[in-house]
C-alpha cells in the first residue's frame, strides 16, 4: 500500500492547528511532528502555552486517530510516553510518541478451528497469530478473554488450544525438555462437546463435571490438576538449580467460564482453588507454564473469576464487545477511561461485528481486535 506521508503530515499540521485552537500551531512551527510508518513523534520548538503532558497527549489521540484511520490505526498506550530527541534545542528535545500500525488489523480466515497460524522463525521465536501481523509471543505468560454469553470465547479457546499445542511442539524441537509433563490442561465447567473434542484431539486433559456426583467434587478435581502443576513446578525448579539455563516445555492451562467456577464449590474448597490459582499465574511464566482464562467477567473475590492480584498477571487481554463502555472494560482494561474508548475504532469487515472487540497482545498496546473466522468449527 503506497501513501504520500508528507501529505498526510501537512493533514495532521491543519487538524491539530484547527482541532486545539490555541496560539500554538503547527504551521508556525511551535509544534513540530514527524509522521512515520510505525510512529508519530510530537514535540514543542520553542517555548508555547502547551505542555507536553497526558492531557495534550489525549487531545492530540483524539485528533490522530480519526485523521489517520483508514491508513494507519494509533495504538493505545495508558499514560505518557516520552522518546529523547538528541542535537536540538532544549525544548525540543523531548517528544510525545505514538506507536502506529500501518493499515488496518485484518481478520484472519481460517480453514478450521483446529488449524495452527504460528509464526516461527530460524532464531528460535515462536508467535501465535490472533490477527494479520498481530501475534501474541507468550512473553507476556498468561492470556484473558472476556466476552457474554455467546459472544465466541468459547471457540477463540479451541484455536487457542491447537496453536498452543503447536508451539509446544516447536519449542520442544527447538531444545525445550520434554519432562513428560501433560501440555494442554482444559478445565471446563459447562461441559462443551466441541472443547472436549478439541482437547482430547491434541491428547489433552479435559476437566467437566460428573453431574451424578456434588458440585464440590468437581472443584476438589480441577484443586487436583493445579496441584499437580504446581508439582511439576517444583520439579522444574530443581532442575534449574542444576541447570540455569535449562527451558521446558511449555505447558497450558485453559480455564472457561472461569466466574463460574469458585461457586461450584464450599468456602474452603473456593479458597484452595484461589490459592493454588494465585501461585501459578505469580510463578509460573518461571517454568513455561501459562494460563489462558474465558469468563463472561472478570470480577475479583470469593465469587469472582480470580483474586486482585491474579488478575494483575494476564498481561495479554482480549475483551469481546462490539460496542466499548466503561462498564465493559472497566474490568480487564481498567486503565481505559472515556476519552480513550472514544479514540478506539472498532471498524467492521465483511463480517460485520462478528467477535470484534479489543486486545493487548502484552506489548502494552490497546488495538481493535478481531477474532479469527473459521470456515469450518469442526
Amino acid at each position: 500500500m503506497n501513501i504520500d506521508i508528507k501529505s498526510y503530515e501537512n493533514l495532521l499540521r491543519a487538524s491539530i492547528d484547527a482541532k486545539l485552537s490555541t496560539m500554538d500551531s503547527t504551521f508556525s512551527n511551535t509544534i513540530g511532528l514527524r509522521l512515520r510508518r510505525d510512529k508519530l513523534l510530537v514535540w514543542l520548538n520553542e517555548p508555547a502555552s502547551l505542555t507536553l503532558n497526558s492531557e495534550l497527549k489525549d487531545k492530540i489521540e483524539q485528533i490522530i486517530s480519526s485523521v489517520l484511520y483508514p491508513y494507519w490505526v494509533v495504538k493505545h498506550k495508558a499514560g505518557l510516553t516520552l522518546v529523547p530527541r538528541f542535537d536540538v534545542p532544549p525544548e525540543s528535545a523531548r517528544a510525545i510518541a505514538y506507536d502506529l500500525h500501518f493499515g488496518i488489523y485484518q481478520r484472519l480466515t481460517v480453514d478450521r478451528v483446529s488449524s495452527t497460524n504460528l509464526y516461527a522463525n530460524d532464531k528460535g521465536d515462536v508467535k501465535i497469530s490472533l490477527m494479520r501481523d498481530y501475534y501474541w509471543d507468550l512473553k507476556t505468560p498468561h492470556l484473558a478473554i472476556m466476552s457474554v454469553t455467546r459472544g465466541g470465547k468459547t471457540t477463540l479457546l479451541r484455536y487457542l488450544i491447537a496453536n498452543c499445542y503447536g508451539y509446544s511442539k516447536i519449542k520442544t524441537k527447538n531444545g525445550a525438555v520434554d519432562d513428560g509433563a501433560q501440555t494442554i490442561i482444559v478445565i471446563d465447567p459447562k461441559l462443551d462437546a466441541d472443547l472436549r473434542a478439541t482437547t482430547l484431539a491434541v491428547n489433552g486433559t479435559y476437566l467437566a463435571p460428573d453431574f451424578s456426583k456434588s458440585d464440590n467434587s468437581y472443584i476438589d478435581q480441577v484443586n487436583s490438576a493445579l496441584k499437580a502443576i504446581i508439582d511439576v513446578m517444583r520439579l522444574r525448579a530443581e532442575g534449574k538449580k542444576q541447570n540455569p539455563q535449562i527451558k521446558y516445555k511449555d505447558v497450558f492451562l485453559f480455564v472457561d467460564e472461569a466466574i463460574t467456577i469458585p461457586a461450584l464449590g464450599t468456602s474452603k474448597t473456593r479458597a484452595i482453588y484461589m490459592a493454588l490459582l494465585d501461585r501459578i499465574l505469580m510463578m509460573g511464566a518461571g517454568f513455561s507454564i501459562h494460563i489462558i482464562m474465558a469468563s463472561q467477567s472478570f470480577l475479583v473475590g470469593s465469587q469472582g473469576a480470580v483474586s486482585s492480584q491474579g488478575r494483575l498477571e494476564f498481561g495479554a487481554r482480549i475483551l469481546l464487545a462490539s460496542r466499548l463502555t466503561p462498564e465493559n472494560t472497566q474490568l480487564l482494561f481498567k486503565e481505559l477511561d472515556i476519552s480513550a474508548i472514544n479514540n478506539l475504532i472498532l471498524d467492521q469487515d465483511d463480517k460485520g461485528l462478528l467477535g470484534v472487540g479489543i486486545c493487548d497482545n502484552g506489548d502494552g498496546n490497546i488495538v481493535p481486535f478481531k477474532a479469527p473466522y473459521f470456515k469450518d468449527l469442526g
